[in-house]
Protein backbone atom coordinates (compact mmCIF):
# COMPACT_ATOMS: atom_id res chain seq x y z
CA UNK A 1 0.00 0.00 0.00
CA UNK A 2 0.85 3.81 -0.51
CA UNK A 3 0.27 5.61 2.99
CA UNK A 4 0.97 9.01 3.99
CA UNK A 5 1.56 10.33 7.47
CA UNK A 6 1.01 14.20 8.22
CA UNK A 7 0.27 16.09 10.91
CA UNK A 8 3.71 15.81 12.94
CA UNK A 9 6.66 17.78 12.71
CA UNK A 10 8.35 15.21 10.62
CA UNK A 11 10.99 12.37 10.98
CA UNK A 12 13.46 11.45 12.39
CA UNK A 13 12.01 12.32 15.63
CA UNK A 14 13.57 14.46 18.46
CA UNK A 15 10.77 16.13 19.85
CA UNK A 16 7.47 14.76 20.57
CA UNK A 17 5.47 12.10 20.94
CA UNK A 18 3.53 11.88 17.79
CA UNK A 19 7.30 12.53 15.71
CA UNK A 20 8.28 9.51 17.45
CA UNK A 21 5.24 7.48 16.99
CA UNK A 22 5.17 8.48 13.62
CA UNK A 23 8.92 7.19 13.03
CA UNK A 24 8.66 4.10 14.69
CA UNK A 25 4.90 3.04 12.63
CA UNK A 26 6.61 4.53 9.29
CA UNK A 27 9.81 2.56 9.35
CA UNK A 28 8.30 -0.79 9.92
CA UNK A 29 4.83 -0.45 7.83
CA UNK A 30 8.39 -0.35 4.99
CA UNK A 31 9.88 -3.14 6.65
CA UNK A 32 6.07 -4.91 5.60
CA UNK A 33 6.96 -4.33 2.03
CA UNK A 34 4.42 -0.70 2.22
CA UNK A 35 5.38 2.72 0.51
CA UNK A 36 5.60 5.26 3.14
CA UNK A 37 5.88 9.23 3.03
CA UNK A 38 5.89 11.11 5.99
CA UNK A 39 5.10 15.45 5.64
CA UNK A 40 7.59 17.22 7.91
CA UNK A 41 8.03 21.24 8.37
CA UNK A 42 11.51 23.07 7.28
CA UNK A 43 12.25 24.41 10.09
CA UNK A 44 12.35 21.00 11.54
CA UNK A 45 13.48 18.59 8.93
CA UNK A 46 15.81 19.44 6.62
CA UNK A 47 15.00 19.83 2.70
CA UNK A 48 17.53 18.11 1.68
CA UNK A 49 16.77 14.93 3.60
CA UNK A 50 14.53 13.12 1.03
CA UNK A 51 14.54 10.06 2.76
CA UNK A 52 14.70 8.05 6.05
CA UNK A 53 14.89 4.40 6.59
CA UNK A 54 13.03 3.37 3.55
CA UNK A 55 10.37 6.05 4.51
CA UNK A 56 10.35 8.96 1.73
CA UNK A 57 10.01 12.47 2.90
CA UNK A 58 8.34 15.77 1.91
CA UNK A 59 9.23 18.97 3.74
CA UNK A 60 6.88 21.98 3.50
CA UNK A 61 7.52 25.21 4.96
CA UNK A 62 5.10 27.11 7.45
CA UNK A 63 4.14 29.97 9.55
CA UNK A 64 5.88 29.61 12.50
CA UNK A 65 4.15 30.42 15.20
CA UNK A 66 2.27 28.99 18.46
CA UNK A 67 -1.48 28.67 17.00
CA UNK A 68 -0.49 28.26 13.42
CA UNK A 69 2.47 26.12 12.91
CA UNK A 70 0.60 22.56 12.97
CA UNK A 71 -2.71 23.90 11.10
CA UNK A 72 -1.06 25.19 8.13
CA UNK A 73 1.58 22.61 7.90
CA UNK A 74 -1.51 20.54 7.64
CA UNK A 75 -3.41 22.30 5.21
CA UNK A 76 -0.42 22.69 2.71
CA UNK A 77 0.66 18.93 3.29
CA UNK A 78 -3.14 17.58 2.30
CA UNK A 79 -3.27 20.00 -0.99
CA UNK A 80 0.36 18.89 -1.75
CA UNK A 81 -0.36 14.73 -1.37
CA UNK A 82 -3.84 14.90 -3.25
CA UNK A 83 -2.24 14.43 -6.61
CA UNK A 84 -0.30 11.16 -5.21
CA UNK A 85 -3.88 9.94 -4.33
CA UNK A 86 -2.46 7.80 -1.34
CA UNK A 87 -3.91 4.37 -0.78
CA UNK A 88 -4.60 5.57 2.91
CA UNK A 89 -3.45 8.68 5.05
CA UNK A 90 -2.79 8.87 8.46
CA UNK A 91 -3.55 12.55 10.32
CA UNK A 92 -2.00 13.28 13.39
CA UNK A 93 -3.65 15.56 16.23
CA UNK A 94 -7.33 16.21 16.25
CA UNK A 95 -6.30 20.27 15.53
CA UNK A 96 -5.85 18.86 11.65
CA UNK A 97 -9.37 17.01 11.42
CA UNK A 98 -10.72 19.95 8.68
CA UNK A 99 -8.38 18.71 6.33
CA UNK A 100 -9.88 15.41 6.21
CA UNK A 101 -12.13 16.08 3.52
CA UNK A 102 -9.26 17.65 0.83
CA UNK A 103 -7.70 13.69 0.93
CA UNK A 104 -11.14 12.27 1.17
CA UNK A 105 -12.64 14.10 -1.82
CA UNK A 106 -10.12 12.15 -3.95
CA UNK A 107 -10.85 8.70 -2.91
CA UNK A 108 -8.07 8.43 0.35
CA UNK A 109 -9.16 6.70 3.47
CA UNK A 110 -8.53 8.70 6.28
CA UNK A 111 -7.43 8.04 9.96
CA UNK A 112 -6.94 10.22 12.89
CA UNK A 113 -4.99 9.64 15.74
CA UNK A 114 -6.86 12.78 18.05
CA UNK A 115 -4.16 12.26 20.64
CA UNK A 116 -5.19 14.05 24.33
CA UNK A 117 -7.12 17.19 25.31
CA UNK A 118 -5.48 19.84 23.97
CA UNK A 119 -8.62 22.63 24.92
CA UNK A 120 -7.80 21.76 28.17
CA UNK A 121 -4.49 22.81 28.70
CA UNK A 122 -3.57 26.31 29.70
CA UNK A 123 -0.69 26.61 27.18
CA UNK A 124 -3.59 27.37 24.99
CA UNK A 125 -5.70 30.88 25.09
CA UNK A 126 -9.18 31.16 24.93
CA UNK A 127 -9.85 31.16 20.91
CA UNK A 128 -7.12 27.67 20.89
CA UNK A 129 -9.20 26.05 23.45
CA UNK A 130 -12.57 26.59 21.42
CA UNK A 131 -10.74 26.15 18.36
CA UNK A 132 -9.88 22.58 19.90
CA UNK A 133 -13.00 21.86 21.21
CA UNK A 134 -14.72 22.49 17.42
CA UNK A 135 -11.89 20.17 16.08
CA UNK A 136 -12.36 17.33 18.25
CA UNK A 137 -15.88 17.69 17.03
CA UNK A 138 -14.92 16.99 13.41
CA UNK A 139 -12.24 14.28 14.18
CA UNK A 140 -15.82 12.30 15.09
CA UNK A 141 -17.27 12.87 11.71
CA UNK A 142 -14.77 14.02 9.06
CA UNK A 143 -12.59 11.06 8.89
CA UNK A 144 -13.02 7.51 7.83
CA UNK A 145 -11.75 5.99 11.27
CA UNK A 146 -10.87 7.66 14.49
CA UNK A 147 -7.65 6.47 16.44
CA UNK A 148 -7.19 7.10 20.26
CA UNK A 149 -3.99 5.86 21.96
CA UNK A 150 -5.47 5.62 25.54
CA UNK A 151 -8.38 4.03 27.39
CA UNK A 152 -9.72 7.70 29.16
CA UNK A 153 -9.57 9.10 26.03
CA UNK A 154 -11.63 6.45 24.20
CA UNK A 155 -13.88 6.59 26.71
CA UNK A 156 -14.27 10.28 26.78
CA UNK A 157 -15.15 10.83 22.94
CA UNK A 158 -17.53 7.81 23.58
CA UNK A 159 -19.47 10.32 26.68
CA UNK A 160 -19.02 13.58 25.09
CA UNK A 161 -19.83 12.47 21.25
CA UNK A 162 -21.10 9.18 21.49
CA UNK A 163 -18.32 8.56 18.91
CA UNK A 164 -16.53 5.23 18.70
CA UNK A 165 -12.80 4.76 18.31
CA UNK A 166 -10.15 1.99 17.32
CA UNK A 167 -8.01 2.71 20.83
CA UNK A 168 -4.16 1.80 19.77
CA UNK A 169 -2.31 2.36 22.95
CA UNK A 170 1.41 2.96 22.35
CA UNK A 171 4.45 0.08 22.35
CA UNK A 172 7.74 0.33 23.96
CA UNK A 173 10.55 -1.21 22.91
CA UNK A 174 11.58 -3.73 26.18
CA UNK A 175 15.11 -4.90 26.53
CA UNK A 176 15.74 -7.39 29.05
CA UNK A 177 18.77 -7.66 30.85
CA UNK A 178 20.03 -8.73 34.17
CA UNK A 179 19.61 -7.48 37.40
CA UNK A 180 23.02 -7.29 38.48
CA UNK A 181 25.88 -9.75 39.56
CA UNK A 182 25.37 -11.91 42.53
CA UNK A 183 26.68 -10.39 46.15
CA UNK A 184 28.42 -13.27 48.31
CA UNK A 185 25.68 -14.39 50.03
CA UNK A 186 23.92 -15.03 47.11
CA UNK A 187 21.18 -12.07 46.74
CA UNK A 188 21.38 -10.43 43.92
CA UNK A 189 22.01 -6.95 44.09
CA UNK A 190 19.10 -4.43 44.31
CA UNK A 191 18.53 -1.71 41.42
CA UNK A 192 16.49 1.64 41.95
CA UNK A 193 15.12 3.38 39.33
CA UNK A 194 13.66 6.90 39.22
CA UNK A 195 11.81 8.32 36.55
CA UNK A 196 10.08 11.70 36.05
CA UNK A 197 6.82 12.30 33.50
CA UNK A 198 4.71 15.35 33.20
CA UNK A 199 1.31 13.91 34.55
CA UNK A 200 -2.22 13.92 33.09
CA UNK A 201 -5.54 12.50 33.42
CA UNK A 202 -4.36 9.64 30.50
CA UNK A 203 -0.60 9.65 31.98
CA UNK A 204 -1.07 8.53 35.80
CA UNK A 205 1.48 6.99 37.58
CA UNK A 206 -0.37 3.45 37.19
CA UNK A 207 -1.00 3.64 33.55
CA UNK A 208 3.13 4.24 33.43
Amino acid sequence: MRIVILGTRGIPASYGGFETFAEHLSTRLVARGHEVTVYGRAHYVSPRQLEYHGVRLKVLPTIRHKYFDTVIHAFLSAIHAVPSRFDAALICNAANAPFAPILRLTGTPVAINVDGLEHKRKKWGWLGRRYYLAAERLATILPNVMVTDAQVIHDYYLARYNAKSEMIAYGSEVERRRIGPRCDDGVRNRIAMFFMYRGSNRKTMRIL
